[in-house]
């Protein structure tokens, strides 16, 4: 029988680099403003407050486009992963068996419950989490961990 939940797919390093890296577009917008010929005081303030807004919405765009929403389907002993085809930043569609998982570790931050697999063939490592904070996608979640736990540990 396939169950199919919502879930969040991440990699730690994808997240972080999407939050880091346009930090690094600082040092060439101080270059840039350097050359430009002395304004008015207010209009100055005005264009760095807007690069540091431009910043930190495109950190955030880039972390939920490299953390993204996908449909996990598990189907026996099966766990498909399925992404949006729209998302150009999340990885292509793809399938492991419950014998592939090497590691399966819960952990939490904040509160939040997430878990980390770790596959062979191919070899992947990557965490799953909640879709969303809704009481019914927590319980989704809950629900799909849980049964691909004891799943696991049947093996």
């Amino acid at each position: 029988m396939k169950k199919t939940f919502p879930v969040r797919y991440g990699r730690n390093y994808k997240v972080v680099l999407a939050i880091v890296l346009p930090g690094l577009l600082t040092w060439p917008f101080i270059e840039a403003m350097q050359l430009v010929n002395p304004e008015p005081e207010w209009l100055l303030w005005v264009t760095i407050f807007s690069f540091l807004g431009v910043i930190s919405i495109l950190g955030v765009w880039l972390a939920k486009r490299v953390y993204p929403a996908t449909s996990l389907s598990i189907d026996n002993d099966k766990v498909s992963l399925k992404f949006d085809p729209s998302n150009f930043l999340s990885p292509t569609d793809f399938t492991f068996t419950i014998a592939d998982i090497t590691s399966f570790t819960r952990g939490e931050i904040w509160g939040s419950e997430y878990f980390i697999f770790v596959t062979q063939n191919p070899k992947r490592k990557f965490q799953l989490s909640a879709s969303t904070f809704k009481v019914e996608d927590l319980v989704s979640f809950t629900e799909a961990m849980a049964e691909i736990s004891e799943k696991v540990r049947g093996v």
